[in-house]
Parts: C-alpha cells; structure tokens; sequence
C-alpha cells in the first residue's frame, strides 16, 4: 500500500498513535453498544470517532483504511438515523472492522506483512447496514455530471500558468460492481494523494449518500503523470476502464455557480476530514517509549550518586565540623538531595499508568471467547483509575489473559450446567485492582465450578509427581496450590484456549519475576478468586538490607513479615537436614542464607545465622537465616547482565550510599526452594500419616486449574 508522497515517519509515527486511541475508542464503545444498547451519545460517539479515524487515514493516503471506514461509517449513520436497531450482526460486522482496521496499522508499524483483504469486511458491513429504497433509488439514477464552476476553472487557468499539468480522467467500474461506493472513495482517495483535485462527480456528499454510479470523474492538478494515475486507478479493484478527457480552459465547460451553492462544489474527499482530526491540548506532550526509559535510568543514577554525596558529607562533617566549607557542602547536599527527591518522585508519576489501560484489553477478548464457547459472561472491571507503574503492566498482560481464558474456558460452567445447578444463566467474571499494603493487587474473580482439589490430588498421584502420603498431609491451601505444579492440568480436555495443560507454573514464574506473588481462593460450586499482588514499580524496591558473612543484601520489603533473633527460639531437625522453628503454634522451615550462597559469605563461615527474617511468597513462609540486619532502604534496581546471567536466588543488584554493591535476594524463588509450606504443629501431630485419597471430600468434577 502506498502512501501520500509527502507523508513524513514522523506524520506516520503520530498517525499510528492516533490511529490505536480511536481504535481502542471504537472497540469500548461498540462493546458498550451491545451491552447497554444504543443512544443518541454514545451512537453519536462512535460515529466521530469512526469519522476521525476514517479522515486520519484518508490523510495519510491509505485508501483501503478510508474505505473500511467509510463503510463503516454508513453503517452507524443508519444507526443514528434509526434506520436499523443494534443486533448481534451488526456489532459482530462493526468489530470485524476493527480488526481489519487494526491489521493495517500493524502493517504500517512493520509489525506484519501481509496486507488485508477489505472485500470481507466490507460485504459483511454492509449486509448488515442494508439500502433504504430512496438510497437505491439515488444510486440507480448517478450523480449529477461534472460540473465546472467560476472558482474551479480559475483554478485551471492559474495552473496552465504556472505550467502545471491538469488531468480529466473518467473510470469506469464494471457493470456487476457491488460496492459502488466503497470503490468511488477509494478512486477520490487516490486521485487526492497524488495531486490537487478540483472537482470530482459524484461529489463526497453524494459519495456519503450512496448517490454513485459507474463512472467516477475529476479535474486534478498533478506531478504524477498521466501514465502514473492511470497504474495508480487501474490497481483499483472492479474498475473497468480509465480515460482522460480534454481539460484545456477553452473546452472546458462552465457552470456559473452563486457562492452561496457551495454545497455543489467539490471538495477534495478528504479535506473535511483533515480537518476533524483530533487537535493536541497544549498541555500534554508525546515522548517516545525508549527515551522517557533512558531518562528513568538516569533519575536512578542520580538517585544513587545523590546518596553517596549526602553520606560522604556527613562522614567529612564528623572529621572537619569546624571547616567552613564543611557547613556550605552539608547546606549543598541537602539542597541536591531535596531537588533529586522531588524530581525522582516526578519522574516515577509520570511513568505511572491506570491499570485501566489494560483492563480495557480483555473486554473484547471476553467477549469474543464468550461466544465461541456458547457461555453467557458478564465481564466487570473495577479500580481502573488505580495506577501502576508502565513496565509492570507490559509484564501482567500475558499472565492476566491465561487467566481470564482459563477462567471462562474452565471456571465458568455452560448455561445448561448453571441452569442445573441453580445458578443464573449469566456467569460474572469480575477483574479488579487496588492498592494494598504498598503494593497493587489485581483480583481475577469467577462464579463458576470451584477448584476440586480431590481431583488435584488424584492426578499429582497418577502422574507421580506426588506419593499418596504426602498428599494425605497437604492442608487444603496446599492442596489448591498445586494448580501451580509444571504440566499440570485437571481439565478432562486440554484446549486450544486455555493452552494445552501448561500454563498457571509459567504464569506464576512471571509474576514472580517481578517481585510479585499469587494466592488462589476457591470454593467448589461457588467460584474461584485468584490475586496477583504486584509491586508499584520496578524502578526502585524498598528493601531490608541484611549481611550474610561480609557481602550486603537486600530482602524487597513486599515479602518480609517479620524478624526474629534465632537464639531466643528453639530449632528443630528433620531428616537430618531441615531445621524447623515453631513461632505461635506455627512451624516454619529455616535457610540458613550461608548455605545458598557459600562464596559469598566472606573467609570462612560463621558459626550461627544470629537472625531470622520471616518472609512470605503467595500461601507459602519461610524464615531466612541472616548475620546481620543492616536497615531499611530504597534502592535503585540494576539488572546483572548477560555476562553474569541468571544467579540461583538473586534477582538483581544496587548501589548503596557509599559505594558497596548490594545483590537483591529473589525471595520467590528461595521460598519455593524451601518446599511447601509447612502446616500448623498440631497438624503434624493430629493427621494421620497414610491415609488415602479415598478419604478426602467428595464432590462434582473439578475444572479450573493448570489447564
């Protein structure tokens, strides 16, 4: 597809921008539109958003775009009009112009190749926008023949003038041609990007009503050359023939024309929308993705140089308080860190998004899976103004779509089985966020079958992965946790949608990857709530700083519940090499961070961990055993590296104040080291240790899970 000449990569770059809000617009609204049903603003609403986008694209040259959403404007136009009452075909033909619309853009943004056929979309458009008899009656008899008026061969006369070349050409579409008007736009359209158009039968507004026959004909100033037009016209699906006719300013005829019939003048098809795209605010400024990150990291640097200089200050303010330069660095320091401070507070806002950005994704998806699995779904979304910082939600929209297929593919039952069951016919799959404890949880929430954990357990049994005594120990939190076991599945089949038995141990490792966890909370028969808690940001952490032998590190405060001193409670082992302590009638497994990390502990290895941090990491805890607890601080995150590479247990790395490196411990992944969580003390005792899987609780058939 060609573009306009005079299209610039950054035109593009802001068309393409554009051209996703009005899509992302369009596809919120039509969904609205079946949902809530139409009215007069919303129908209004999408109409200007569809004509914004159709002129956008018109601007830029693309005239497959401008066709399909021409089409689909006449569609919503009917709909405005009360010709036509929203139906399912109508939002299925509107939203499967999106899709082609959106396919174009990927095609520009050089995210695919392959370039759309329009033909489809644009039949089923208007199949299901009809002709009212007028319109017929309009279209049979053709527009008005060219007409030249005063100002139009004025124009002609000032371009022979200036030497410039002026073109006639009539196209002829064959004879059995079914959209009429979709090929006169895309003819206007053309001819548009490749010069001046200066008069054009039919005219855009009787193009807009459907009056076209034909023939389509225009006067046009143009570079081209005629040999160019007549390939650019002829590559036009179902034209017939191109000609040019004699434009000479002596033969051409004249049609005196009062100004105030503008209406009757030709326009160029794309000026008025040209001239409705959508305007800039003065106050808000695009800045490009990979930039705005570069200055992130810089912030983050000044950060950690910010630190350092207050912390050399006070060192030199204790050796030299009576120097007078001393007052002067300590008044500078304190003025550098405020202005850092602030401007790293400004810079984290600025990197934050409403999480709605994402929410507003799914809706579509829902609906489309609802329909393809014949179950009735209410979609809801709430806290949608929360806000989260841009990189975190880049790296929950993957997980978050498992689990929402996951949800209605296997949570959410048929409408016959809900019926049966008593339950409504109309299931709600509710996805929610807000802000709890210094982080951002997301809450994705089903009223459909529950998780059967008896078939959890039987199926762990028969693929080996677990023994029939130690299932018979798992608590019940335990035993739903195993959803999250690699390659698990308790669906009786596993589908394309839900992804072929994998998926919730991957959607676990991503979360997890950026210090974030889930829990699962499921009743069978009543639903299911999975929560993902997520940090603000991954830009800075708060963090304990602790010292295991001489190296730092830091503990992200998200997971730490506690500290202990470990001499002041009584340790137990198990099987020779589990130590375990007991703190409120609940046992707790202890790594001693020495052992994780033998060479990083300095020369030789002390005697005892002095200290235990109890942290958690979604159902499970455990207690890290650690030297010496340092304090609390914010620190900048720092990748390692390719050349270091993935570290068992270590997440990342930062600089501290005075120069030392501090690696970020990766609590997840040591407390899933440290196995399952361990149950309460009078569990151990009081549950009986081979019992059967026979004797867990029996119930319907399970359905959500791994798959």
């Amino acid at each position: 597809m060609e573009l306009a000449a005079d299209i610039t990569p950054e035109d593009l770059k802001v068309f393409l921008q554009e051209a996703e809000e009005q899509l992302q617009l369009l596809d919120d609204d039509i969904l609205r539109l079946e949902h809530d049903g139409a009215s007069e603003e919303l129908l209004q609403e999408i109409f200007r958003a569809a004509h914004t986008l159709k002129g956008s694209a018109a601007t830029i040259g693309h005239s497959n775009m401008a066709a399909v959403g021409h089409a689909s404007e006449t569609l919503l136009d009917r709909l405005r009009n009360g010709d036509l009452s929203v139906n399912t075909e109508i939002v299925n033909a509107l939203l499967h112009s999106l899709d082609t619309l959106r396919a174009f853009k990927q095609q520009l943004a050089g995210e695919v190749d392959e370039e759309p056929d329009i033909d489809a979309v644009v039949a089923e458009l208007e199949a299901a926008s009809g002709t009212p008899d007028d319109m017929n009656a309009g279209a049979q008899a053709g527009p008005a023949k060219l007409s030249i008026d005063h100002d139009t061969l004025t124009a002609i006369l000032e371009a022979e003038a200036a030497g410039q070349s002026v073109y006639r050409p009539i196209v002829t579409l064959i004879d059995s041609c079914e959209w009429r008007t979709v090929r006169a736009f895309q003819i206007v359209s053309e001819l548009s990007n490749n010069g001046d158009l200066l008069a054009c039968s039919p005219t855009s507004s009787e193009i807009e009503a459907d009056i076209v026959g034909v023939t389509i004909e225009a006067v046009l100033v143009s570079e081209a050359g005629q040999d160019v037009l007549e390939a650019a016209l002829k590559a036009i699906e179902d034209v017939e023939s191109v000609e040019f006719a004699d434009v000479s300013s002596q033969q051409a005829p004249v049609e005196a024309a009062a100004s105030d019939q503008s209406g009757a003048a030709p326009d160029a098809a794309v000026s008025e929308e040209s001239h409705n795209k959508p305007q800039r605010g003065g106050q808000t400024v695009r800045i490009d993705v990979e930039r705005f990150d570069n200055l992130a990291n810089m912030i983050g640097e000044l950060v950690i140089d910010r630190t350092r200089i207050a912390q050399i200050g006070r060192i030199l303010e204790s050796r030299y308080k009576d120097d007078d330069l001393i007052d002067s660095l300590s008044e500078t320091s304190g003025h550098l860190t405020k202005v850092v401070s602030e401007l790293q507070e400004d810079i984290m806002k600025a990197r934050m998004l409403p999480v709605g950005t994402v929410f507003r994704r799914f809706t579509r998806m829902v609906r489309d899976l609802a329909l393809s699995l014949d179950k009735r779904v209410e979609f809801v979304t709430d806290g949608e103004d929360t806000e989260i910082d841009r990189t975190v939600i880049e790296r929950i929209y993957d997980p978050l779509v498992h689990l929402l297929r996951n949800s209605i593919d296997h949570g959410i039952e048929s409408v016959e089985e809900r019926r049966a069951s008593g339950k409504p016919e109309m299931a709600t799959l509710r996805l929610s966020a807000y802000h709890e404890q210094g982080y951002i949880a997301i809450s994705v929430k089903d009223d459909g079958r529950g998780i059967d954990t008896k078939k959890l357990k039987e199926k762990m049994v028969a693929k080996g992965l677990e023994t029939l005594e130690s299932i018979s120990r798992m608590s019940e939190s335990e035993a739903v946790n195993l959803i999250f076991t690699p390659a698990l599945s308790t669906a009786a089949e596993t589908t394309e949608v839900s992804g072929r038995g994998v998926g919730m141990d991957i959607v676990r490792a991503n979360i997890e990857a950026i210090n974030g966890s889930i829990t699962v909370d499921t009743a069978l028969g009543v639903g299911t709530e999975l929560v993902l808690r997520l940090p603000l940001t991954l830009a800075t952490v708060n963090s304990l700083l602790v010292k295991v032998g001489k190296r730092d590190y830091a503990l992200p405060l998200v997971y730490v519940t506690e500290t202990v001193k470990l001499s002041h409670h009584a340790l137990t082992t198990v099987g020779g090499r589990t130590e375990l302590m007991t703190i409120r009638d609940q046992v707790i497994p202890l790594i001693r961070l020495h052992d994780m990390w033998p060479n990083g502990s300095g020369a030789g290895r002390a005697a005892d961990a002095e200290f235990g941090v109890i942290v958690n990491s979604g159902d499970r805890q455990v207690m890290l055993g650690v030297d010496t607890l340092t304090e609390p601080q914010e620190i900048v995150v720092k990748s390692l590296g390719g050349f270091v590479g993935d570290v068992k247990g270590i997440s990342g790395a930062s600089i501290l104040g005075d120069g030392r490196v501090v690696l970020i411990a990766d609590v997840a992944s040591l407390v899933n080291a440290a196995g399952r969580r361990p149950q309460r003390e009078d569990q151990l005792q009081s549950e009986p240790q081979n019992a059967s899987i026979d004797q867990t609780e029996a119930d319907p058939e399970v359905f959500q899970a791994a798959a």
